[in-house]
């Protein structure tokens, strides 16, 4: 098999995840690894790394998984906002949903990322006008919750799904 690891990563969260994912496959099946490039193109297998925005892909994944032809894609990626298996599912399905009928996309991997300081500010000043907004203030505690992720947990859980592809 061989292989590309792209992704798109605000935070350095979606990154972390490629490093450890790429430490884990055989180096020898490697055809690119780096942020989303038509170099990626060339391989059998695709795993596309992405953070999460607005309960999907963000912007510049959703336009590389668009150019995906025939492939076995597997998506990867990050959220800030929840940690549920059934929230990453959808986030996951939503991602999916922009990869070409061609191709073959293979359940992917999800966990929790922190967010970047802006998103908490964005939080802290909606809630200064809007004090009893409860959506708001649990934003602000899953921001916290978030800022210690990936953590070793979640790269172990990471290692434990890539072995299917090793």
């Amino acid at each position: 098999m061989k292989y590309s690891i792209v992704f798109s990563s605000m935070t350095g969260n979606t990154a972390a995840l490629a490093d450890r994912l790429h430490t884990l496959l055989p180096e020898e099946s490697c055809v690119y690894f780096g942020e989303t490039s038509r170099e990626a193109l060339d391989a059998d297998v695709v795993f596309v790394g992405f953070w999460t925005d607005k309960g999907s892909c963000d912007s510049k994944t959703r336009v590389f998984l668009k150019k995906l032809n025939d492939k076995t894609v597997v998506l990867f990626g990050t959220a800030g906002l929840g940690s549920a298996p059934g929230y990453f599912e959808e986030i996951l399905k939503a991602a999916a949903a922009d990869v070409p009928v061609s191709n073959t996309v293979i359940p992917g991997f999800m966990c929790q990322g922190k967010m970047s300081p802006e998103a908490k500010a964005k939080f802290e000043a909606h809630l200064a006008s809007n004090p009893d907004d409860a959506a708001v203030k649990k934003m602000l505690a899953e921001y916290d919750i978030a800022a210690c992720h990936p953590n070793e947990e979640d790269f172990k859980a990471l290692d434990a799904w890539s072995q299917a592809f090793v």
